[in-house]
C-alpha cells in the first residue's frame, strides 16, 4: 500500500539523536543562524511546533481579537483561545482553500490580529490582506507552516506581514519526531517580549518525551514498508472504521508542543534537510506539476491551481471531492493507495459554508520526497480508474 506520508529524516538521524546530549545548543544556534539568512532577519525564535511559535506571538501581543481562516488547521483556534483572545472567523476563497481578502471587510480594527495562511503551501492572496490590514492598523501574521519556501512574485512568504510561523511536522518539507517550529518577528521589541514569554513558558523536553517522540519516528519509518503499512492501515483505521486521528473537539489543556522547547537532538536532524531545501522544493513541485498533468480532465474531483510561476513550495497535493470524498477514499485504499485528510473537522460556525464545503470535499493524495515515479504512476491510475467507474455508476443511475 502506498501510504499518505513519508518523513525526511531515516534511522540513521534517530540513532545520532538518541546519543545526543542536550547541554549543548550547536545545533540549534546552527538551525536559527540558517533560518536568519534565509529570511533576512535575526528575529528568529525556535519552538516545539508551529502552534507554539503562535501561542508565543498571540501572547506577547496586546490585541484582543484574532481574525482566523474559516478553514485552517483547529491548532490556530487553539493557541488563539490559549492566548485568550476573541475568535473572529473569515471565509474561504470562492475557488481555493485560503481566506479570501474580501471577507476581511468589517471586521478589521487596530485591535485585530489577522492570521493570513498558505494553506498547503499555496500562497493566499497576501498582497492584498496586508494592504487591507495596513489600512485599518491591524497586525498581520502568516501562517507560513505549510509554506516553508514559497514565494510570491519573487519574495518569500513569511516576509509580507509583521510575523510569521512554520511547523517542522511530519507533513512539512523540512520535519523532525514529533514536530518542531519557529516564529519570525519583523519588531525587535516584540521579538523580545516573545523571547521573554518563552523563557518562562517553556521547559527543555524531557527524557521521556524525547524517547517516545524518538520511538514514533522509528514507527514512521519502519510502516513505510507496503506490507507493514497495509497493517498499520487496517489496526488504525479501516478494522476501527475510522479514516483520521483529527477529531470534532479542541486541546482543553496545554500540551508539551506548547510547552516544550525544541530540542537540540531535533535541531541536528533539520540542519541538513534546511541545507538541501532547494532540492526538496524542486522535486515536490515536478510531482505537483505531475499530479496536474496525469489527472487532467478527471470530473469526479477538482484539482488544485497551477503553479504557473514555479514559485510554490507545496506540501499537499489536495483534491476536492465531488460527490462523497470518503467512498473515494475507500476505493482508492481497496486500490493499495491511502489518502491523507486536511481540516475534516473545522472549529468555524456551520455559516461559513464555503468553508465547511471544503472539509466536506478534501482528500490529500501521497505527496512527499521520495515518492517514487511508478508510485505516482499507481496512484494517478488508480484515481482515474476510480473517476471512471463512478461515473459510469452515476450514468447507469
Amino acid at each position: 500500500m502506498i501510504p499518505r506520508t513519508k518523513v525526511n529524516y531515516r534511522f540513521a538521524d534517530l540513532v545520532r539523536g538518541l546519543f545526543m546530549s542536550e547541554r549543548g545548543d550547536g545545533f540549534r544556534v546552527a538551525l536559527g543562524e540558517s533560518l536568519a539568512a534565509m529570511f533576512g532577519t535575526r528575529n528568529v525564535l525556535l519552538a516545539a511546533s508551529g502552534r507554539g511559535a503562535l501561542y508565543t506571538l498571540l501572547s506577547a501581543l496586546p490585541q484582543k481579537k484574532v481574525l482566523v481562516p474559516a478553514y485552517t488547521c483547529k491548532a490556530v483556534v487553539e493557541a488563539a483561545r490559549f492566548a485568550g483572545k476573541e475568535l473572529v472567523f473569515g471565509e474561504s476563497e470562492a475557488d481555493g482553500f485560503n481566506m479570501a481578502p474580501e471577507s476581511l471587510n468589517g471586521l478589521l480594527d487596530a485591535d485585530t490580529i489577522v492570521v493570513a495562511t498558505h494553506q498547503f503551501g499555496i500562497p493566499c492572496a497576501i498582497a492584498r490582506t496586508v494592504e487591507l490590514a495596513r489600512t485599518k492598523g491591524a497586525f498581520v501574521v502568516e501562517d507560513a507552516a505549510a509554506s516553508l519556501g514559497t514565494r510570491v512574485d519573487g519574495q518569500l512568504t513569511g516576509t509580507f506581514g509583521d510575523a510569521a510561523v512554520f511547523s517542522f511536522d511530519s507533513t512539512k518539507l523540512v520535519n523532525v519526531p514529533m514536530k518542531g517550529g519557529f516564529l519570525l518577528v519583523r519588531d525587535a521589541a516584540l521579538f523580545q517580549r516573545c523571547k521573554a514569554f518563552a523563557a518562562t513558558a517553556t521547559q527543555p523536553m524531557p527524557l521521556a518525551r524525547k524517547l517516545r517522540f524518538l520511538a514514533l519516528g522509528a514507527a514512521l519509518l519502519a510502516i513505510e514498508q507496503p506490507l507493514l503499512y497495509r497493517f498499520f492501515h487496517n489496526v488504525k483505521f479501516r478494522w476501527r472504521n475510522r479514516f483520521t486521528d483529527d477529531h470534532a473537539g479542541l486541546a482543553q489543556d496545554l500540551d508539551p508542543f506548547y510547552t516544550d522547547r525544541l530540542a537540540e537532538w531535533q535541531a541536528r536532524i533539520l540542519v541538513p534537510q534546511l541545507a538541501r531545501l532547494a532540492a526538496t522544493i524542486a522535486t515536490r513541485q515536478r510531482i505537483y506539476a505531475a499530479y496536474l498533468e496525469r489527472l487532467r480532465g478527471a470530473l469526479g474531483f477538482a484539482l488544485p491551481p497551477a503553479d504557473a510561476r514555479a514559485e510554490w513550495a507545496p506540501i499537499r497535493f489536495p483534491i476536492r471531492a465531488r460527490g462523497d470524498k470518503l467512498e473515494l477514499y475507500r476505493r482508492a485504499v481497496e486500490r493499495g493507495v491511502d489518502f491523507a485528510f486536511s481540516f475534516t473537522f473545522i472549529a468555524s460556525p456551520p455559516g461559513f459554508r464555503r468553508s465547511h464545503a471544503l472539509a466536506d470535499a478534501v482528500l490529500d493524495l501521497p505527496f512527499y520526497e521520495r515518492l517514487s515515479e511508478r508510485e505516482l504512476e499507481q496512484v494517478a491510475a488508480v484515481l482515474k480508474r476510480i473517476d471512471h467507474d463512478l461515473l459510469e455508476e452515476s450514468a447507469a443511475c
